[in-house]
C-alpha cells in the first residue's frame, strides 16, 4: 500500500511538474507569428473633445500678410529707436511678434504645464478603426500576421509619458485578441518618442523586436537648430536647393520654365558674389541682433509649448536650448511655463540622455532592433547642417545613431576608406562611397536607403524588419543588402549599384560657369519666360 502511495505520489509531481517543462520548452521556442504595432509620426489632425480639428497645417498666405502688416512697422520703430535705446529698443516688437503669430496657432498650442487647451483626442474615424482592429483578430491569407497589423493613434504634440499607460493597455488588448504573448513595436518619424517612452517605464517584457523607420526621436536637425536659434544661410546650399529634384517637386504646378529661370536666377547672384552678400548682410546686421529675442518668441508661438516637438532636440543641445527657449528659474517665462519644462526635463533624464543605453539592453535582452536611414538629401539651406546628408529633416549621423557619412557632393575619403577596410570595416562602406554603417549603434540591422526624402511614401523599407524580428536576419543575412536606392517614380527599392547610386540632382563637382556665360543663361531664361506669359495672356 505504502509503495503504492509512493508510486501515486510520484506520478502526481510528474504530471504537475511536465506542464512546467512543456511551457519553459515553449517560451524557448521564438514564435514568429507575431502581430506588429504601428506608431506613425505626425501629420494626423488634432482634434479636440468636441470634435474640431484645432491644427491642420494651413496658415494662409493672408494671415502672414496681416501678421506682416502689424510687426513690420514695429521692428521699423525698434531700428529707428536703437541708437538711443540700445537691445532694449527691440523688446516691444519681440512682444508684438510672439502675441499675433500666437493667435494664428493659439488652438494648437498647449498651456504652461504641457497640456491641450482644448482637450484632445484622436478623430473619430482612426479611434473605430483602432477600437475594431484591436478587439479582433486580424490575420492576412497566409494567416501570417503583417508588418502594421494595429495602429496606435495618438496626439503627437503630447508628453510620450502622459501616452505610455495607454500603450500598454493597447498591447494587452492585442495580445488578448491573437492570442500571442509579444507583440512587435513598428515607428516612423516622431512616432520613435513613444516607443522609446515605453520601454524607459514599461520594459520589454511584452515585445518581441522593434522597428524604428527613418525615426527622428534620436534627434532631427529640422527642430533641434531652429529652436535653440543655429540658423544660417549658406549661400552653396540655397544654390544646391533651387537645383535639387526636391524643389521642382514642390513647384510642379508652375512648370519647369519657371523653374528653371529661379534656378538660373540664384546662380548669377551666386557667381556675381551678390548672394553671398546678402546673406551675410541678413545674417550680421539682422538675425545676430535678433535672433536673441525673436527666436524664442516664434518656437513659443507656434510648435515650443508641444513636448512631442521637444523629443527631436538632441541630446547635446537640450539644456542649452530650454534655456534659450525659457530662460533662467524664476524668470517670468520659466515661471509661466514651469510644469512644461518639468515635463520635458522628466523626458531628457528617463530617455533622451538614455537612448543608446536603453536600446542596448533591449537587444542584450533578446529583442532585435531594426533600423532604417534615408539620405542623399541636403538639410534646408537655413540650418547649420545643410552640407550634411541627411533627409530633409534629419541626418545621417542622428537617424542611424552614429554613422559616419561623407558631406553633400563629397565622398568619404579614400584614406578613411582604406583605414576602414583594413580594420574590418570595408563591408560597411556603400558603394557610392558616402555612408561607413560600421561607426552606428547596430551596424548589422541598420539599412540606408538613398534618393528617398522624409515624407516620401511607399519606400517598403519595412519589409526587412519581418526576418530581423522573426530570425535575427542582419545586413549579411538580409535578402536586401544594406544599401538601397529608391526611385521616387516607380516606387521601387533596389539594391545599391554603380548603374544606379548616383541619385542626385545638383552638381556640386562641375566647374562654375563664367560670369558672362551665367548672365548670358539668365536673360535667354527670363525672355522664354515672359514669351511664355504672353502666349498665355494672348491666347485666353
Amino acid at each position: 500500500m505504502k509503495k503504492l502511495i509512493s508510486i501515486l505520489l510520484t506520478l502526481v509531481l510528474i504530471l504537475s511538474v511536465l506542464p512546467m517543462a512543456i511551457q519553459a520548452h515553449a517560451e524557448e521556442v521564438k514564435d514568429f507569428d507575431l502581430p506588429t504595432i504601428y506608431f506613425r509620426g505626425n501629420g494626423e489632425d488634432i482634434v479636440d473633445e468636441d470634435g474640431n480639428v484645432v491644427y491642420d497645417f494651413d496658415v494662409t498666405t493672408e494671415q502672414i500678410k496681416a501678421l506682416a502688416a502689424k510687426v513690420l512697422p514695429e521692428l521699423a520703430v525698434a531700428m529707428l529707436a536703437e541708437k538711443k535705446a540700445g537691445p532694449a529698443a527691440y523688446d516691444s516688437y519681440y512682444k508684438t511678434f510672439g502675441e499675433e503669430l500666437g493667435k494664428l496657432y493659439e488652438r494648437c498650442q498647449l498651456d504652461g504645464n504641457g497640456n491641450p487647451k482644448y482637450g484632445t483626442t484622436i478623430s473619430a474615424k482612426n479611434k473605430a478603426d483602432n477600437e475594431a482592429r484591436r478587439h479582433e483578430n486580424v490575420a492576412d491569407r497566409n494567416g501570417k500576421y503583417g508588418h502594421m497589423d494595429y495602429q496606435f493613434n495618438n496626439d503627437w504634440r503630447l508628453d510620450p509619458f502622459d501616452t505610455v499607460d495607454a500603450i500598454d493597455a493597447y498591447i494587452d488588448d492585442v495580445l488578448k485578441a491573437t492570442g500571442k504573448q509579444k507583440v512587435n513595436l513598428l515607428c516612423t518619424c516622431l512616432g520613435g518618442d513613444l516607443v522609446l517612452a515605453y520601454i524607459a517605464k514599461h520594459g520589454t517584457a511584452k515585445i518581441n523586436g522593434i522597428g524604428f523607420e527613418q525615426t527622428v526621436a534620436f534627434g532631427a536637425e529640422l527642430i533641434d537648430e531652429t529652436f535653440s536659434g543655429h540658423i544660417n544661410l549658406d549661400p552653396n546650399a540655397i544654390q544646391r536647393f533651387v537645383q535639387d529634384d526636391f524643389l521642382r517637386k514642390e513647384m510642379a504646378g508652375l512648370g519647369d520654365l519657371l523653374f528653371t529661370f529661379l534656378n538660373e536666377t540664384v546662380a548669377l547672384l551666386q557667381d556675381g558674389g551678390v548672394l553671398q552678400g546678402a546673406t551675410d548682410l541678413i545674417m550680421e546686421k539682422l538675425y545676430a541682433k535678433l535672433y536673441e529675442g525673436l527666436v524664442p518668441e516664434l518656437v513659443l508661438a507656434t510648435y515650443g509649448t508641444w513636448p512631442g516637438y521637444w523629443t527631436m532636440v538632441t541630446a547635446d543641445h537640450y539644456a542649452s536650448t530650454r534655456d534659450f527657449i525659457f530662460g533662467q528659474p524664476g524668470s517670468e517665462k520659466y515661471e509661466k511655463y514651469k510644469g512644461l519644462i518639468a515635463k520635458l526635463d522628466h523626458y531628457d533624464a528617463a530617455v533622451r540622455q538614455r537612448i543608446p543605453a536603453l536600446l542596448q539592453q533591449a537587444k542584450a535582452d533578446g529583442h532585435p532592433v531594426a533600423i532604417s536611414v534615408y539620405y542623399g538629401e541636403q538639410m534646408p539651406p537655413i540650418l547649420e547642417s545643410a552640407d550634411e546628408q541627411g533627409d530633409v529633416w534629419t541626418t545621417v549621423r542622428y537617424a542611424s545613431l552614429g554613422a559616419t557619412a561623407a558631406k553633400i557632393g563629397n565622398t568619404l575619403s579614400d584614406d578613411y576608406i582604406a583605414d576602414r577596410t583594413a580594420k574590418g570595416y570595408g563591408a560597411y562602406i556603400s558603394p557610392d562611397k558616402i555612408i561607413d554603417a560600421s561607426t552606428g549603434l547596430f551596424p548589422d540591422t541598420t539599412w540606408f536607403v538613398k534618393g528617398a526624402i522624409h515624407n516620401d511614401k511607399g519606400v517598403g523599407i519595412h519589409r526587412v524588419f519581418s526576418p530581423v524580428f522573426n530570425s535575427n536576419a542582419t545586413v549579411q543575412t538580409s535578402a536586401l543588402p544594406q544599401f538601397l536606392v529608391h526611385n521616387r517614380t516607380d516606387l521601387t527599392l533596389s539594391p545599391m549599384t554603380e548603374d544606379n547610386m548616383t541619385t542626385e540632382k545638383f552638381d556640386t563637382s562641375a566647374p562654375k560657369t563664367g560670369l558672362f556665360d551665367r548672365l548670358y543663361n539668365f536673360l535667354k531664361h527670363l525672355l522664354s519666360w515672359f514669351s511664355t506669359l504672353f502666349n498665355l495672356i494672348k491666347n485666353r
